[in-house]
């Protein structure tokens, strides 16, 4: 099982729903109606999240979640409601809760929040693991295999454990010239922004950067900052002090001062609000940062590594990048090929997929039939190594006790056609209603589609992400 979750609501169809979708997808679920039973439940058993209705008779969510943040601090919480705002969003989330998500959803809208929850839950297991390596130890508890920075470089490089089990593979005379450039890049405190299309290897190569560095026994922190909500992004970046605001009722650490000494990734920089934009430009130039509620400067060591996949250019001459930042980030230029202009790397690319996922799922070893080998080799790619990752995967799981998967394995109509088929399926069921609900729809099919991946649901839209998430806010903002 991924993880053990406790379900809370006062609906019992609901507590079916999710019992038997998130069981599907291999997490431990129980479910209660009662809040007193759920956390008596709680109190006696190992559980990681906790997934709570906010409006009940004996007990409101905000209640569960002031009692889990007091009582087991450890246990993430996401709120559901009927009832939902975005006001109560955010001081949901700054009050200690993970996420928050407005009834009626979808399976997959809730399916993401949670992996993400647990995936969250992994990377922050891993910084915690690093700092316990750190702390001093009398000789009789030190091990002559004790990890040192040196054995992490070398494990992040071959991949031999599985907390750096990085690796950036090809051929291509760019990918080896990055690899080569890798020790310098590491071995300094200087920015880097790394620009390339979405799935081409990004954030593969700034996680290269930390863990060959001299800060690869230190945090290593990643922000999103395209699925960062706008309310929330200067607190989430640089924390808040108590009373900065509606729903702050203890000061917060922001990202910056949890990547402290060591290394803060910003991915998909351009997308952060232009007024934010200037704030970060001052931690990059001073190294010190201001809490928001707070008149206090407060020094930080962190190296800053930053993605885009967006022309930096085009977003400087639109005026949502400042220029400056632009060229205080750049020290270090990084540019990462998409993978149609590399196709001779994708044989290892995709071997390698293939071992990592028959691993992953206890199989045995397969290999690709030389039919499907020459499809991989004409596709476009536009999803880049990712895509390619993707398409792997589902050749292992569908060829089951098969040892070759085949071109049959991946060319499954389930799966063909999806730009189309949600087209056709939002033009049959489309009745004439106002345009901004028509986008509703629409934009929460696409979702659907894409298990809540804005990006992939705008492209099924042919619409930016960033227009995505502006109709996003707009209409949570409305209703």
């Amino acid at each position: 099982m991924k993880g053990k979750i406790i379900v809370l609501d006062d609906e019992p169809l609901m507590l079916k729903y999710l019992e038997k979708h998130l069981g599907m997808h291999q997490y431990d679920v129980t479910t209660f109606e009662s809040p007193t039973e759920a956390l008596t439940s709680l109190s006696e058993h190992s559980v990681d999240l906790v997934i709570s209705d906010v409006k009940m008779p004996e007990m409101t969510g905000d209640e569960v979640l002031n009692h889990v943040l007091e009582h087991h601090p450890d246990v993430g919480v996401i709120l559901i409601t009927g009832f939902g705002s975005i006001n109560h969003a955010v001081n949901s989330v700054q009050k200690g809760a993970f996420d928050y998500i407005t009834k009626p959803f979808t399976g997959p809208e809730i399916l993401a929040r949670v992996n993400r929850f647990f995936k969250q839950k992994e990377e922050t297991g891993r910084v915690r693991h690093q700092e316990e390596m750190k702390a001093p130890k009398s000789p009789a508890e030190e091990s002559p295999e004790k990890t040192s920075a040196t054995r992490k470089k070398k494990q992040a490089q071959t991949g031999s454990d599985n907390r750096y089990e990085v690796k950036l593979i090809g051929e291509h005379p760019r990918v080896k010239q990055l690899v080569d450039s890798l020790p310098q890049i590491a071995q300094n405190n200087a920015p880097v922004l790394i620009q390339g299309e979405s799935g081409s290897g990004k954030e593969v190569f700034a996680s290269l950067i930390h863990y060959n560095s001299e800060r690869a026994e230190k945090p290593y922190v990643k922000i999103n900052c395209a699925n960062l909500p706008s309310e929330l992004v200067e607190s989430t970046l640089f924390g808040h002090v108590k009373g900065a605001f509606t729903g702050a009722v203890s000061d917060s650490k922001g990202a910056f001062q949890e990547a402290d000494g060591g290394t803060l990734l910003l991915d998909e920089i351009t997308e952060i609000d232009i007024n934010i934009q200037a704030k970060l430009l001052r931690v990059l130039q001073e190294s010190e940062f201001t809490r928001v509620g707070s008149q206090k400067p407060n020094k930080v060591d962190v190296r800053i590594i930053a993605t885009t996949n967006r022309n930096v250019s085009e977003a400087i001459h639109e005026g949502q990048f400042r220029e400056d930042l632009y060229y205080r980030l750049n020290v270090f230029p990084i540019a990462i090929p998409a993978l149609r202009e590399r196709k001779d790397d994708i044989p290892r690319l995709a071997e390698y997929f293939v071992d990592k996922y028959v691993h992953e799922y206890g199989l045995k070893p397969k290999k690709l039939t030389r039919e499907l080998m020459d499809f991989l080799k004409q596709q476009s790619w536009k999803g880049n190594v990712r895509e390619l990752d993707n398409f792997i995967q589902r050749g292992v799981l569908m060829s089951h006790d098969s040892e070759e998967i085949g071109l049959e394995h991946v060319q499954n109509q389930l799966f063909e056609g999806v730009d189309e088929n949600l087209k056709k399926e939002l033009m049959d069921d489309m009745p004439l209603i106002p345009i901004e609900e028509m986008e509703l729809k629409m934009i929460r099919m696409a979702l659907e589609r894409t298990n809540g991946n804005q990006k992939e649901a705008a492209e099924l839209l042919g619409i930016s992400d960033r227009t995505i998430r502006n109709k996003i806010k707009k209409l949570n903002t409305e209703e």
